[in-house]
């Protein structure tokens, strides 16, 4: 008989956010970035993001903000004078580059979701995932795989791994769900229980592996 699902703690109450300063073209890029903004509200999570108004982090900021949650905006300076991607919401922290952005970012949440983008977001992320398989922090670090978007840079990294260009731990940093509450519940498990042990497959359904392993 199948085990019944266990109950994650929920702790983070701060997360980063990495993503477009464009909407893109897939619909579904936006829908679920709104969705995302209404979970971290409803789990009373706050947001740290990469500044402005526009794009698919400016929505989530937008949707957290005007439901009353905290929202700080990390944004090189040179950025913010010229207003490129229109005012920040709630408090805007100015530094002097996208590397202090990561690193101002890194020290103010406890996990960090990335969305659909392009170079900078790319650049954001692998930033992060170095910092962390250098041990230079243990954030978890979750991609939103919105319609299959990050499909291709996942299949990338599995071959890397099996090129040995990566490390299976390092390639374990790159948490995915396509679904918003599942990737938040995945950033919950690996910050309750780092490192190896019982994945989070295993823990939500106990019995499961059990029962495969029986048929």
């Amino acid at each position: 008989m199948e085990g019944t699902s266990r109950t994650l703690p929920y702790t983070i109450r701060f997360v980063g956010l990495l993503g477009s300063h464009s909407l893109g073209k897939n619909l579904k890029f936006m829908a679920t970035a709104v969705d995302l903004g209404r979970e971290l509200i409803r789990r009373k999570i706050k947001l740290a993001y990469g500044g402005g108004s526009v794009g698919l982090q400016g929505v989530v900021a937008s949707t957290v903000f005007t439901n009353g949650g905290l929202v700080r905006g990390f944004i090189p300076g040179y950025i913010a004078i010229r207003r490129v991607y229109g005012p920040t919401y709630d408090v805007e922290h100015t530094v002097s580059s996208n590397y202090y952005k990561y690193f101002e970012m890194n020290h103010a949440v406890e996990a960090f979701i990335v969305l659909p983008g392009g170079v900078l977001t790319m650049e954001g992320l692998f930033t992060l995932i170095s910092w962390a398989s250098e041990g230079l922090h243990n954030r978890p670090i979750g991609l939103l795989n919105i319609d299959g978007y990050f499909n291709n840079l996942i299949k990338f990294l599995d071959d890397a791994v099996r090129q040995n260009f990566m490390s299976l731990s390092q390639r374990k940093l790159f948490i995915c769900s396509f679904f918003v509450g599942e990737l938040l519940d995945k950033l919950e498990f690996a910050k309750a229980f780092p490192g190896p042990g019982v994945s989070y497959d295993e823990f939500v359904n106990p019995g499961r592996l059990d029962l495969e392993l029986h048929l």
